[in-house]
C-alpha cells in the first residue's frame, strides 16, 4: 500500500493543519458568546472543542492565533478581559449564520448583529446566550494554556458548566435529548461540514 509521509518539522503549518482537519473529523462545534466590558458581545464558532472532566463538569475549546494577521481571536481577548462565556450548540437551522459569524469583523463589531442571530441574557454569567440555539452552557473560566505567539498557535481555554438551558423542544419522552430532535452539525476537512442524521449504535460492553 501506497503512504504518504509528512514530516512535521519540514511542513508548513498550514499545511499541517489543513491535514488534521482532514483526519479528525467530524469536530463538533462551539458556538462561543463572550462580552467585551467596553465593546458589548461577540460570537464565533470553534470546531476545536470538546468534554474535559464530568466531575466536575468541564468542557473545552482552542481559539487560534489568526492565520491572516497574527493575532489573537476576539473571543480570547474577551475571556482575557471578562472570564466568563457560553457555549451553545450548532444545528442545522443556524449553521448558515453560524459560519458567517467566523467572518473577521473589525473588533467590538457584534457577530450578533451581523449573522441576525438573537443575544438573550443568560442567568449566571454576563455573556449572552444564543436564542436560536436549543442549547446553551454557562461557563466561568477555569484556566488558559497557551501555546505560543506565532500564527496558528492554540489556546486551550477551559470552563466550568455553571448551568445547562435545554429547549423542550428536543426532548424525548423520557426527558433525554433525541438527536433527531437536536439536529447538530459538525466541520469536516476544508469547507464540509456534515449532519448528525446518520446514526448506528453499540452498546458497551462493559455496560
Amino acid at each position: 500500500m501506497a503512504q504518504k509521509t509528512l514530516k512535521i518539522s519540514e511542513t508548513p503549518w498550514q499545511e499541517a493543519y489543513a491535514r488534521l482537519t482532514e483526519i479528525i473529523q467530524p469536530r463538533p462545534i462551539a458556538l462561543a458568546s463572550t462580552l467585551d466590558p467596553e465593546l458589548g458581545p461577540n460570537l464565533a464558532p470553534f470546531s476545536f472543542f470538546t468534554i474535559v472532566s464530568s466531575n466536575p463538569l468541564y468542557l473545552a475549546f482552542c481559539p487560534q492565533i489568526s492565520g491572516r494577521n497574527g493575532t489573537p481571536k476576539d473571543t480570547l481577548l474577551n475571556i482575557q478581559r471578562h472570564p466568563e462565556f457560553v457555549i451553545a450548540s450548532v444545528t442545522e437551522s443556524i449553521a448558515e449564520q453560524v459560519n458567517a459569524a467566523s467572518t473577521p469583523l473589525p473588533h467590538g463589531e457584534s457577530e450578533f448583529d451581523f449573522t441576525g442571530l438573537t443575544p438573550v441574557p443568560a442567568q449566571k454569567v454576563k455573556a449572552f446566550c444564543v436564542k436560536e440555539s436549543p442549547i446553551n452552557m454557562e461557563c466561568t473560566l477555569v484556566e488558559i494554556r497557551s501555546y505560543g505567539n506565532d500564527p496558528g498557535a492554540g489556546n486551550l481555554i477551559i470552563g466550568k458548566i455553571e448551568l445547562i438551558h435545554i429547549d423542550e423542544a428536543v426532548l424525548d419522552a423520557n426527558g433525554k435529548i433525541d438527536p433527531a430532535l437536536l439536529q447538530t452539525v459538525a466541520r469536516m476537512g476544508g469547507a464540509d461540514w456534515c449532519r448528525s442524521q446518520d446514526r448506528f449504535s453499540y452498546v458497551r460492553p462493559d455496560r
